[in-house]
């Protein structure tokens, strides 16, 4: 299985980046199809990492007001994300920037 499919990108936030530090979870976009399980074996395959959990949400969608347009509305589809926690002495292998 290639990552690539699984693992859209690495969210980079100041609460991503927190949580980094702190706990050594890195947050990931991820297509909604996907569950635990595959995201585990992508994350190890693409980084050679050993992964401790992984958790999973899906955002809520929005309602944004169309520039330009005065009242119409469009509706943004929520992400899914995984949180997705590495053993202490993986963490550098995965690159942040």
């Amino acid at each position: 299985m290639n990552g690539h499919y699984v693992l859209k990108k690495l969210l980079l936030t100041e609460d991503s980046y927190r949580l980094v530090q702190e706990g050594n979870t890195f947050v990931f976009q991820i297509p909604r199809d996907k569950n635990k399980i595959e995201v585990k074996k992508a994350v190890e395959s693409a980084f050679g990492v050993k992964v401790v959990s992984v958790n999973t949400s899906i955002a809520s969608s929005k309602k944004k007001t169309i520039r330009g347009q005065f009242g119409r509305k469009a509706v943004v589809n929520g992400i899914k994300k995984a949180f997705v926690k590495v053993h202490q002495d993986d963490v550098n292998k995965i690159p942040l920037i």
